[in-house]
This record gives C-alpha cells, sequence and structure tokens, in this order.
C-alpha cells in the first residue's frame, strides 16, 4: 500500500507524467507513427545524417543524432535547432552522442516546424521536420484513473526503480530520526489503587515514529519527484500490430545495432558440404604394439594428454608374453646355447696357444663359430627377460591415451595417438560429385562460430557412404579444434551468381523457422524480409531473392531484435 501510494504521488506531481498521444512526427513516406505510449517525437534524414527528437516529461527537446548510412552515433557534434522559423539555440551534451534543448517555445503545444542545422567535423547539413506537441490541458482534464497510472509506473522500469528507491530512502531516513528511549532518571511509583494510571514514558517514541514515517516517506517523494521528471525518456521496444518492432533509440544505442545498404553484386556459387577435422597424416602418427605383452611405464611415467612429445622419444616399455610351454622351450635352448659357448670358448683358447702349429683357418673357424652361438644367445633372450621400447613415430601433442601400467595388450593394439595442432585437415563428403569437380577457394565454419580458411588438397576417387571424400588444408592456425570436430565446409566454384551480399549475422530464423533479415525504413522502425540466401563464407551471404536495392539493412544486432514481443 505504501508503494501504491507514492507511486501516485510521483506520477501527480511530475509535469511530464500525462497520457499518450497518438501523432504522426516526421515519416519517411510508408513509415508508421510510433506507438502511442510513445513520447512525442520527430525524425529527419539526409545522405549523411539521421536525427530523432523526443519530447521529455519536462518538455525538453531530447536529440539522438546518427550517421544514416550505418546508424554509427556521432559525438561531439553541433545541433542548432529553429523552431517555426525562430532560433531558440545549440543543443548542449547531455552524454554520448545524445543531445538536449531547454527552450519556452517548447511548451507551447501544437504542431511546430524543426530545422536541425548540424555539423560533425567537415559534414554540414540542414534538416527538416516536424513535431506535435501534445497540449498540456487536455493532459490535465483527461487524467487516467489511479489503477492505470499504477499500471503505467509498473511498466515503465525507471519509475518502479524509483519507487523502490524511495521506499529504501524513506525507511533510512524514519529509522533515523526515530527518537531513542533512554532508561528513567527515576524510578516511577506504581500508581495507587483506585486511580486511573497514565500511558507509559515509553510509548511516546513509538507512537511518533509510527506518525512521522509516512510524512517522511512522502517528503522524501516530493523532493525526487523532479529529478525523476527531468530524466531522459525511456521508451520500451515494442513489436507493432503490422508485424515491424519498434526499437527507440536509447535502445538501440544499448543494443549496439548497426546498418549498411544492400547493394547488389556478384559472387562465386557455393556449395555447403557437412566435414569434419582429421588429423594430418603427414604430421601425425598412431603408436601400436608390435607384439603381445604388458605395459610399463618409461622413467618419467607415461606421458599425458596434451603433452609435446619428440618424434624418437621412449613412451613405454612392452614386456613380451609367452605360454609356459614356449618359455620352458626358450630357457633350454637358451641353456643349450650357454654350455655351447663354454665349449667354443675353451676351444678358441686352446687353438690360440698352438698358434704356429694350427693352421690360422682352423683358428678364425672357430672364433666365428662363438660369435655366432653368442649372437643366438641374445636373440633368445629377450624373449624371457628383456622388453621393447614404445617410440614416438612423429613430433606433436598427446591425442589419445589407451594404456595403464600391467595392461597385457595384443598385438597391432594402438596405445597412443600424437597429432600436430598446427597441421591439422578437414574433411568432407560431397553428394554430388559433379558440383565439386572444380574448387576455387573453401573455407569452414564450426558450430561455435569460428571462421577457418582452407586450401584444397585433393578428392578420393571411391566413394563412401555414397559419398565422395575431399580433403583441405587449414591454411591459418585454428587454436581451440579438436580431431573429429564437426565443421560446416563452404566450397566455392567458379561459377558466377548475382545477389546482395550481407554479413552472416545479418540473417536470422523467425519463429516459422525461416530465414529473414531487417530493413530500416525509418530511424525507429524495423521491418523483418523473408530471403532466400547461399553461404559464402564463413562470414558472409549472398541474398538471392527477397530484398530490394538499396534498403537499409541491419548488420549488426539483427538477432537481438528478433527477440522483442
Amino acid at each position: 500500500m505504501l508503494i501504491r501510494i507514492l507511486l501516485l504521488v510521483m506520477l501527480l506531481a511530475a509535469p511530464g507524467v500525462r497520457p499518450a498521444f497518438s501523432h504522426e512526427g516526421h515519416s519517411d513516406g510508408d513509415a508508421l507513427a510510433p506507438p502511442a505510449a510513445a513520447a512525442p517525437r520527430a525524425e529527419a534524414h539526409s545522405d549523411l545524417f539521421e536525427i530523432v527528437a523526443v519530447v521529455g516529461p519536462d518538455r525538453r527537446l531530447w536529440l539522438y543524432l546518427d550517421r544514416h548510412a550505418t546508424s554509427e552515433p556521432i559525438d561531439g557534434a553541433t545541433v542548432q535547432v529553429t523552431v517555426d522559423g525562430e532560433d531558440i539555440g545549440t543543443a548542449t551534451r547531455a552524454s554520448e552522442a545524445v543531445y538536449v534543448l531547454t527552450n519556452p517555445a517548447l511548451d507551447r503545444s501544437g504542431q511546430r516546424n524543426l530545422v536541425f542545422t548540424i555539423t560533425a567535423g567537415e559534414d554540414m547539413d540542414l534538416l527538416p521536420a516536424t513535431l506535435e506537441i501534445p497540449a498540456a490541458a487536455a493532459a490535465l482534464t483527461a487524467a487516467p484513473a489511479a489503477q492505470d497510472l499504477l499500471s503505467t509506473a509498473l511498466r515503465e522500469p525507471y519509475m518502479w526503480a524509483a519507487g523502490l528507491l524511495l521506499l529504501l530512502l524513506g525507511m533510512a531516513i524514519g529509522r533515523a530520526a526515530a527518537p531513542r528511549p533512554l532508561p528513567p532518571l527515576v524510578v516511577v511509583e506504581p500508581p495507587a489503587a483506585g486511580t486511573r494510571p497514565h500511558a507509559l514514558p515509553s510509548g511516546a517514541p513509538i507512537a511518533e515514529r509510527v506518525a512521522a514515517a509516512p510524512a517522511v516517506l512522502a517528503l522524501a517523494a516530493i523532493l525526487l519527484v523532479p529529478v525523476i521528471s527531468r530524466a531522459q525518456p525511456l521508451d520500451a521496444p515494442r513489436r507493432q500490430p503490422d508485424g515491424s518492432i519498434f526499437m527507440p533509440k536509447p535502445s538501440q544505442r544499448l543494443l549496439g545495432l548497426r546498418t549498411g545498404p544492400a547493394e547488389l553484386g556478384e559472387a562465386s556459387v557455393t556449395i555447403r558440404l557437412t566435414g569434419q577435422v582429421v588429423a594430418d597424416p603427414n604430421a601425425s602418427g598412431r603408436v601400436q604394439a608390435s607384439e603381445a605383452g604388458r605395459i610399463e611405464p618409461a622413467e618419467g611415467g607415461f606421458p599425458a594428454l596434451g603433452q609435446r612429445v619428440a618424434r624418437g622419444e621412449v613412451l613405454g616399455f612392452v614386456v613380451p608374453i609367452m605360454a609356459a610351454q614356449d618359455r620352458v622351450g626358450v630357457r633350454a635352448s637358451i641353456a643349450e646355447l650357454d654350455a655351447l659357448i663354454v665349449i667354443g670358448e675353451a676351444r678358441v683358447r686352446r687353438l690360440t696357444a698352438l698358434t704356429g702349429t694350427v693352421a690360422a683357418r682352423e683358428i678364425s673357424d672357430a672364433r666365428a663359430e662363438l660369435e655366432g652361438l653368442r649372437q643366438r644367445r641374445a636373440a633368445n633372450l629377450p624373449a624371457v627377460t628383456g622388453r621393447e621400447p614404445i617410440v614416438a613415430p612423429s613430433a606433436g601433442l598427446i591425442s589419445v591415451i589407451r594404456v595403464a601400467a600391467g595392461q597385457v595388450i595384443q598385438a597391432q593394439e594402438p596405445l597412443f595417438d600424437i597429432v600436430d595442432p598446427g597441421r591439422l585437415w578437414v574433411e568432407a563428403i560431397a553428394f554430388d560429385p559433379a558440383a565439386v569437380a572444380e574448387v576455387s577457394a573453401a573455407s569452414a565454419v564450426t558450430a561455435s562460430g569460428q571462421a577457418l580458411r582452407l586450401g584444397f588438397v585433393g578428392r578420393g576417387m571411391t566413394l563412401r557412404q555414397q559419398g565422395l571424400p575431399l580433403h583441405f588444408r587449414i591454411d591459418a592456425g585454428a587454436p581451440g579444434l579438436a580431431v573429429g570436430q564437426p565443421v560446416t565446409v563452404l566450397v566455392e566454384t567458379p561459377r558466377r551468381t548475382a545477389g546482395i551480399v550481407l554479413p552472416a549475422e545479418a540473417v536470422v530464423r523467425n519463429p516459422e523457422g525461416g530465414q529473414v533479415v531487417y530493413e530500416m525504413p525509418s530511424a525507429e522502425r524495423f521491418l523483418p524480409r523473408p530471403v532466400r540466401v547461399q553461404p559464402l563464407d564463413g562470414q558472409r551471404v549472398l541474398v538471392t531473392a527477397g530484398l530490394d536495392r538499396g534498403a537499409r539493412v541491419v548488420t549488426s544486432g539483427a538477432g537481438l531484435i528478433a527477440q522483442v514481443r
């Protein structure tokens, strides 16, 4: 109840709070008037500038100045205003690219002819406009009911914030102004029997606090009403009955909207393919076991995911495993070789001692036979006690690890995958081989919108899943990519087609799932235009139908406009 009273006091005391007036303002041919609940406004534009004039609650004139082609705000300009042929002065800068003007000529109701003289750097222009200022008398006689005022205040965010601020401020003032009861200096004797009891002294401060709180809050509301009434008018964006969207200039500044002209041009016919990131076969490797065995880590342990390794670096060891019968046979063979080696060494020593009496050829044959026995023993020994090192076949980052200490593996089982992140490819599948017979250029886009520049490597000669595989090289480094990541590949062909080239973010989906762009026929009005587009690369599209040449199209922030309801 207290908040309701405060809002009613503010709405009744504010000089600029008046019922809505429907007006035409300055229009550009087929441009509709702004919503009836919006503040009185007018707009004008030329090839250089676009200006919107809005009458605030206190009859001050707020001016929003932009570049007409791009809707880029212009700050630091000089705006001189003439009303009905009378120069009323130069607008002062209120904030970035926002100017304000106060003059008694704006207090008179009726239609006003405005002329804006704008100077921004070396550019200068005159912009005429017509502004309809509502009558103050009509506003007073047609004051809405308290429920309408309350609902209007709740719809306006700045009025709701002001009411909450007043509530908190009133509570703080009331708490600070309330006297605190002090302990009595003397002991009050209880009243004698038969006498009428008087109110306790401690009850007086509580009653005064309760009575003073509404007065303090009302006083704070009255003091802050002039401040609120002089605030910048904040009209809410809304969707019009005809499907267009009313977006006031302050909201456009907050959303960072930008526009651009729709110009005809030519572009290559682009084919959209589905692909994925793959490793360059010349800069990647897969480590596999050459025989069955048990895995043992290297001295420093197994490499971690993402760790960079060099070519030839030892990643671990494989200890061969054999059946018990085979192991017994190998050990028996080693024992037999050990005995033959002992006999051979004795024979070589004996023949060497008889040098001169024994032929040198016989001594040489004995030594060769001994060396052969030793090599046979060395070849059989690892099968029982040795281990085979696991070596990195290429340099790069560890992408996949499939080993653990003590794990038993089979021959040809993959253990590690090594990928060089600076050398990645993209593989795409084309289901119409004739359409990609000639490739001029290619690009790709990830699901997050990251654009990749590709270079064509080659095409396969065997169909895979009824499609022809194509390989592309990622020319520029693209951090954050992963092998197997899906991408959309855009292949440019030598064929040319005409259309309007726009940024990819200018095209959004409507609730029905169709593709639309937003045309800006006037300063604060946006129209959705269904279009047919073809992708060019990850950042541009070609509009082939649905958009007229010369239209001003939203190139940045179209997705935010689509969310206005």
